[in-house]
């Protein structure tokens, strides 16, 4: 009976959706399934592919901020989604994934593996962007916080199936290469199964007024709300930005873990945050994406400084449950801020801000914690105490809008520039 009532109350919508708003969220969805897959590949398999390359401890960190580099030119393709359309740029970024994920596994040099990488980063982050903005727009105002946990729940399925692949690394013909290999080819199989993708209603209508100028309206329309987001999402990545990236290297050497047990840990861990970003999307909706926020930020502070700081055995696997089930919870909800704080004409760009800021914190974070490796010698504390950081981006959330509950017109009109 109690699985019946959660399955009721948090699987499913919360009214029932047209067939056609459950394609789009399936082939939207599924971009945020390899996203999942792709971006967690490096922080997994890091210690193999640190032996192919030579790289040294304390670049671990490094590497992954330069990757993430990649978000300038992401960008400015959300820039673009907001003039061309969000269809042509979900379909041209899913190709460069796939073509920069190839690369990734052919990689013959250091160079080459960042170049890959950095490249695949710029068309994963866009399609990152564009898939919230896609379901922002299409879902009601009922529904919209579900889709979207729905796409959260992908992304974990995604982080989910890398760790399953991650078990068998040493098993697997060129290791950590084959893992990379194999992810390309869902994203050949999502960009055929794209091509009748239609464009979204409101961009349609949008374009239709010619009146595109997302730059200056991203400016003069609503700069307090930007400002509060990005402040937001800076934040809290700072705090949080080495604490999923850096925790197999942190097992593997602190704890001595073998793949194998990481990728369980993963794989339930990852069935709970599958369930957390359903429920955190359904209760955002009933009780406001801000309160939802606010717990689920106390929540992976507390739980990745217990992971990182003390805990040994099974507080372990807890504490990394508790902290990747609230952290996701965050990422998705507040990514769903990004979209819906702003007005279609500049809708993708504000979303593109809000990820820049929040991939912007990320990096700060892990060159911080690169350079407290090097003094204190070990991840777990250098990471522990950045955590106590997230906190602090709960300021700039009781000033944001609520938008739960309200259609995109009620929460950010649009204004003549």
């Amino acid at each position: 009976m109690l699985r019946n009532f959660l399955r009721r109350l948090y699987v499913r919508p919360p009214e029932p959706i047209p067939r056609e708003h459950g394609r789009l969220l399936l082939l939207v969805g599924a971009a945020m399934f390899i996203a999942g897959y792709d971006a967690n590949i490096y922080g997994m398999a890091v210690r193999q592919i640190q032996k192919s390359f030579d790289i040294p401890d304390a670049d671990i960190g490094r590497l992954i901020a330069i990757f993430r580099i990649g978000v300038i030119p992401a960008l400015g393709l959300s820039y673009l989604a907001d003039r061309i359309g969000r269809r042509f740029l979900l379909m041209a970024t899913l190709a460069g994934a796939a073509f920069a994920t190839v690369w990734t596994a052919f990689a013959s040099s250091l160079p080459e593996f960042i170049a890959a990488q950095m490249l695949a980063r710029v068309f994963i982050y866009t399609e990152e962007i564009l898939c919230i903005v896609v379901i922002a727009e299409e879902f009601s105002e009922r529904t919209r916080g579900w889709a979207v946990g729905q796409l959260g729940a992908l992304a974990a399925f995604g982080a989910g199936f890398a760790a399953l692949m991650f078990g068998f690394v040493n098993m697997l013909p060129f290791g950590w290469r084959a893992i990379y290999f194999l992810g390309a080819f869902p994203l050949l199989w999502l960009l055929w199964a794209r091509r009748a993708l239609p464009e979204t209603r409101r961009f349609k209508e949008q374009a239709a007024k010619d009146t595109a100028r997302p730059l200056l309206a991203l400016i003069s329309n609503y700069p307090g709300r930007l400002a509060l987001l990005a402040g937001v999402a800076l934040i809290y990545a700072f705090a949080m930005g080495a604490t999923v990236t850096l925790f197999s290297p942190f097992l593997q050497t602190t704890h001595h873990w073998l793949p194998w047990q990481i990728a369980t840990l993963l794989l339930s861990a990852g069935g709970a945050a599958v369930f957390g970003n359903t429920v955190a999307g359904t209760l955002s909706d009933r009780f406001g994406r801000r309160r939802v926020i606010s717990i689920s930020v106390l929540v992976s502070s507390v739980s990745f400084a217990a992971f990182y700081g003390w805990a040994t055995g099974p507080w372990l696997a807890l504490f990394w449950t508790t902290g990747l089930f609230a952290f996701m919870a965050t990422d998705i909800l507040v990514a769903a801020l990004g979209a819906e704080l702003f007005p279609t004409s500049h809708r993708s760009l504000a979303a593109g801000v809000r990820f820049f800021a929040w991939l912007f914190g990320g990096l700060l974070g892990l060159l911080v914690e690169a350079e407290l490796f090097e003094k204190i010698g070990t991840h777990g504390p250098a990471i522990a105490s950045l955590t106590i950081v997230a906190p602090l981006s709960l300021i700039f959330v009781a000033f944001l809008p609520e938008s739960a509950g309200k259609s995109l017109d009620e929460i950010a009109a649009e204004k003549l520039t």
